[in-house]
Formats: C-alpha cells, sequence, structure tokens
C-alpha cells in the first residue's frame, strides 16, 4: 500500500525543501514514503530505473562496477540529492549500481511520473540542472580522492560526510560495508578505523563487542593527514 507524502512543510530532503510550497505540494501528490534497507540494491547498471528516489535520513552509493569485477564509490547520496540524475537526463538505465549504504527513509517517485513533472516545471528543472552539476564536481573529487588519498582519509571523508547528510553524530555501518565502498580489503578499514580512534575519532559498537564485523561510527574529531575533503 502506497503511503503518501503529506506534508511538503516538513521535508527533509533538502532538494525537495529547496522548491516552492507550491512545487512540493504537486510532488507530494505523486511521491511515496519509503524505508530504505542497507544494503538494498535500487538500481542496476543498464537496466531501467523505475523509481526515483529523494533520501531524508538514507544513504546511498553510486558503485562503478569494474571488469574484473571489483566495485568502487563513485558518488553518495544523502539529503542533499536525488538517486536517479539519469532519469532527468533523459537515460532510464544508469551506468552504477546504487545501493542503500546506511539505511533510512526516503520518498519516492516512479520515474514515468517524474520526467513528466520535470517537463512542466521549469523551477524543478533548474533546481536538478544545479543539483547535477553538484553531484558532477562530487564524482570529480571522489576520483581525485580515492587515487591520491590514503585508507584512512577516505574513511573520514566519507564518514564526516555522512554524519552531515544524516544530522546525527552515530550511524550502524558495517567494515565490511564502507570496505566494500571505497573498494578495498575490510581489514584496512579495521586499521583505519583504529586510526581514526587513536587521531581523536568516537566511535562504539552498536553490538555486543565480540561481533567485531559491525560498528556504530561517528564523525571523526579531526582530519587526518592532508585530506581537503
Amino acid at each position: 500500500m502506497r503511503t503518501l507524502v503529506k506534508s511538503p512543510a516538513v521535508e527533509r530532503n533538502r532538494l525537495l525543501a529547496a522548491l516552492s510550497i507550491d512545487e512540493q505540494t504537486k510532488l507530494a501528490c505523486l511521491m511515496e514514503s519509503a524505508f530504505l534497507k542497507a544494503h538494498q540494491v535500487l538500481a542496476y547498471p543498464d537496466e531501467p530505473q523505475t523509481f526515483v528516489y529523494f533520501p531524508r535520513d538514507a544513504v546511498v552509493t553510486l558503485l562503478v562496477l569494474m571488469e574484473d569485477g571489483a566495485a568502487v564509490e563513485g558518488a553518495t547520496i544523502g539529503n542533499e540529492g536525488l538517486v536517479g540524475v539519469s532519469v532527468f537526463l533523459g537515460d532510464a538505465a544508469p551506468n552504477e549500481e546504487m545501493v542503500v549504504q546506511v539505511a533510512g527513509e526516503a520518498a519516492r517517485m516512479p520515474a514515468a511520473d517524474f520526467r513528466r513533472t520535470i517537463a512542466s516545471s521549469v523551477k524543478l528543472q533548474a533546481q536538478l540542472q544545479r543539483y547535477t552539476l553538484a553531484l558532477m564536481n562530487q564524482l570529480g573529487r571522489t576520483a581525485g580522492c580515492n587515487r591520491l588519498h590514503s585508507v584512512e582519509e577516505r574513511c573520514a571523508r566519507w564518514l564526516m560526510m555522512t554524519k552531515d547528510r544524516m544530522g546525527r553524530e552515530t550511524f550502524p555501518l558495517t567494515h565490511e560495508s564502507l570496505a566494500g565502498t571505497l573498494g578495498v580489503r575490510r581489514a584496512s578499514v579495521t586499521e583505519a578505523a583504529g586510526t581514526l580512534h587513536r587521531a581523536g575519532s568516537r566511535g562504539s559498537s552498536a553490538r555486543d563487542a565480540a561481533d567485531p564485523e559491525y560498528a556504530s561510527f561517528s564523525r571523526p574529531g579531526r582530519r587526518p593527514g592532508r585530506s581537503r575533503w
């Protein structure tokens, strides 16, 4: 059963919140609330995307798949944006795999309704154009970070940006999940987490301490090394 989004006045997705009340109301009639589970795949490469998503406190990673089967983060999307830019740009099939990294809420809309809405709304088109430029900038910076920065710096960047997106200090995330996002070994993430903790970050186990696979991360207290992000 569809749960309609009823009150745009309390919208937590910043892309939607930046629209006028009239625009939000029009979109609300076409959207439904959805809870996105960790590791849920929202879209596969080269397959039509049936829904677009506006995360509220969920965090979604765009994974770039390599020919050898490896994958690495191309960009990450939270409450600042939209999962479905390819639909906005006229291509129904994304090039990346879109995976939920941190569970949470989102508003979603059928891709067909989304296309019709943006075709009739100049304001929404302008907002999405600005967001697309921001996402392209993130893609470039992430590529640079993946190439030039250490695992510790990349972990710090990802954790700080995720904390800002979610609006809270702690969130559940496994070392294995973060390792998959960064395209490194889980042992490297575990080592990096220890380094960040010693450097002033705060972290606590969300499960029993005997379970080393799971940790509740929080924003590092300071950035290690020369990381610019």
